[in-house]
């Protein structure tokens, strides 16, 4: 018989109305349609005065608020379930654009905006190609599982579940033995004695059960002081096997002695409300607990409070030791793992990459990494050298609840709300992690690519575009670069004294007058060599675009003698005698010789500023 329909015949617990068959049918024809609009009047047995078949409700912390539980989906709610009201908030859920409601009928159902359909199942986060796969999952357990051990000698797999039951496995699924079914509801906490022939349970009803692994039954009667129906939510045994602490809903802290079940020391009232971890120290001589509400708390080991450890945002639910002791680990509702320094509570790491509460840890034995499982349904293997997630998240159909390590390190158990245990290979976890590294280095060298840098535009190109060269494909590369060096500048001194600029206008027949002008610069001389070796220009397509015209011999004689008579005069009005400096500029004249090969003799005549000549040259025997 089908799960769901087998749930059909049974009745409720916590006093509520039993589940019709004609209710809880899985056909799709009861499957409420995307978009469909409900009213608010519940179809179920007690209308909308009653939750809906297989949910409880129970308050929170400060009992003003009230958490609605469908059992089984095994999820809350803060809103109380009916028809056409949305049961998730944004984010709850593990993908992105699904919604949480209920059918009339008080089955709940999802629905997908993304395409716009609607399904009795929930949402699984989708699976990259080529991520790694786990080596076996086992099937057994028919709710939520929230607890996982490892057996060291022999490899086995334990596992508490909400369906009231213990399980046993080998690595490879095969089960061993008959299930350990408790009378007290869910169970929830689970820790194994060192020599691994006990097991003490924490259940929903608030007792604490120790069970003989071996001969598979309880031992003795259920051991009661938590709160009743006030879950056990977090159990250790002490390395030295004469204690066993709990933590429950009550918000209390717990000691029992695991031969008479009868508690050794007064309850430890903690600050956290519930509490969701306990952990003893190595030595044995603390006691460390973590929870909803309140800071990580260190005990002495007769209870007194010796520190408080601040730093989470959200509650606390995992807790781990390093095995020197040196060391605590912690997982919270804030999406972080923090590891602190236990002697002062200095918080040295927090380690980001989770999208929702992390649920659980557990360190390698090697304590090079520290393995924790989320509600984004990932898990996450963090180097502790480097304080970085390695490798792609190893993924899960739903929320983690329980993760736990072998005790050679090679394999990780994990498990939650989709009531599977998955068993993983940590070495080939951590191969494909130095394959990808390896390929990286093992690549060649990629020559690297040097992009000219891009030439901010001169406002005064702007209207001619970008295309200044048109189709000359290389005029980069013949664009002249700044001078570099004192050879270099001697270079573009010939360069620009080779050049005439003219001011003559495009349309202009006649070419305009000179206006003489006053420079602020002093006069350098410069001696010019034989002829000056050609340079390359490239010019635009169309020079007239430009409006510069090269002057003629004419022209340039009038100029300077223009400025050769201005010059006079204002040497006439300052009284300077003959010979002095100027203050002012005047014409440079200097003659360079001609050499026995029959070189030509040139004049150069022009004016020196900021270290370049502009003037022009002609022979010799040309000069007036």
């Amino acid at each position: 018989m089908p799960h769901e329909e087998a749930e059909s015949s049974t009745s409720t617990r916590r006093g509520e109305a039993p589940l019709h068959s004609s209710i809880y049918r899985t056909s799709a024809r009861y499957l409420p349609p995307y978009g469909a609009q409900h009213r608010q009047d519940a179809l179920w047995e007690g209308g909308n005065e009653a939750l809906p078949p297989m949910w409880h409700q129970y308050k929170t912390l400060s009992d003003r608020e009230t958490l609605y539980q469908d059992d089984t989906l095994s999820i809350a709610s803060w809103y109380r379930p009916l028809p056409g009201v949305r049961l998730d908030d944004p984010g709850d859920l593990a993908v992105p654009g699904w919604e949480w409601h209920i059918s009339p009928l008080g089955r709940s159902y999802f629905v997908d905006h993304n395409a716009r359909t609607t399904s009795w199942k929930k949402p699984k986060p989708d699976r990259p190609a080529g991520s790694l796969m786990p080596e076996c999952v086992i099937e057994g357990h028919s709710r939520c599982i929230w607890s996982l051990a490892y057996l060291g000698n022999s490899g086995n797999i334990m596992g508490t579940s909400d369906d009231r039951s213990i399980r046993q496995w080998k690595g490879d699924g095969e089960p061993v033995g008959k299930p350990l079914n408790s009378d007290g509801g869910g169970t929830i906490s689970m820790v194994v004695s060192s020599d691994e022939t006990m097991v003490i349970c924490g259940s929903a009803d608030g007792r604490l059960r120790l069970w003989n692994i071996k001969e598979g039954s309880m031992v003795g009667d259920p051991w009661e002081g938590h709160n009743i129906n006030a879950q056990v939510r977090c159990l250790d045994w002490s390395r030295n096997s004469l204690e066993i602490a709990s933590g429950s809903q009550d918000g209390t802290v717990r000691r029992w002695n695991p031969d008479t079940g009868r508690q050794i020391a007064p309850p430890i009232q903690t600050s956290h409300g519930w509490v969701e971890a306990v952990k003893y120290s190595p030595q044995g001589d603390r006691l460390m607990s973590g929870g909803v509400g309140g800071p990580i708390c260190i005990w002495s080991k007769d209870g007194k409070l010796l520190m408080k450890i601040k730093g989470h945002e959200h509650w606390v639910s995992s807790l781990c030791w390093s095995k020197d002791g040196a060391h605590i680990f912690s997982g919270s509702g804030d999406h972080t793992i923090r590891k602190w320094r236990a002697i002062d509570g200095q918080e040295l790491v927090v380690l980001r990459g989770h999208t929702n509460p992390v649920r659980c840890l557990c360190l390698t034995p090697d304590e090079r990494y520290i393995v924790s499982g989320s509600e984004d349904c990932s898990i996450r293997i963090w180097d502790l050298k480097t304080n970085e997630a390695v490798g792609d998240p190893l993924l899960h159909d739903d929320q983690l609840l329980a993760v736990a390590m072998s005790r050679d390190g090679k394999s990780i158990a994990s498990a939650g709300l989709d009531t599977k245990i998955y068993v993983w290979n940590l070495e080939a976890a951590l191969q494909n992690i130095l394959a990808a590294d390896a390929e990286l280095k093992d690549r060649p060298a990629q020559a690297r690519v040097v992009r000219p840098p891009i030439q901010p535009k001169k406002p005064g190109l702007a209207r001619y575009g970008n295309d200044f060269f048109g189709n000359e494909p290389d005029h980069a590369s013949r664009r002249p670069a700044p001078p570099a060096s004192p050879s270099s500048l001697v270079r573009w001194r010939r360069f620009i004294s080779s050049i005439h600029l003219g001011t003559r206008s495009v349309d202009a027949a006649q070419p305009l007058e000179r206006q003489s002008r006053h420079r602020n610069f002093n006069l350098k001389s410069f001696s010019g060599g034989r002829s000056t070796r050609t340079v390359d220009v490239p010019l635009a397509q169309d020079e007239n675009r430009y409006g510069i015209v090269p002057e003629t011999d004419a022209e340039a004689a009038a100029a300077m003698q223009r400025l050769n008579s201005n010059q006079a005069n204002s040497e006439t009005q300052s009284g300077q005698p003959a010979g002095a400096q100027p203050s002012q500029a005047q014409p440079i004249q200097t003659q360079a010789q001609g050499t026995t090969d029959g070189a030509e003799d040139f004049v150069y005549e022009g004016v020196s500023c900021c270290g370049f000549f502009f003037g022009r040259r002609h022979p010799a025997s040309h000069q007036s």
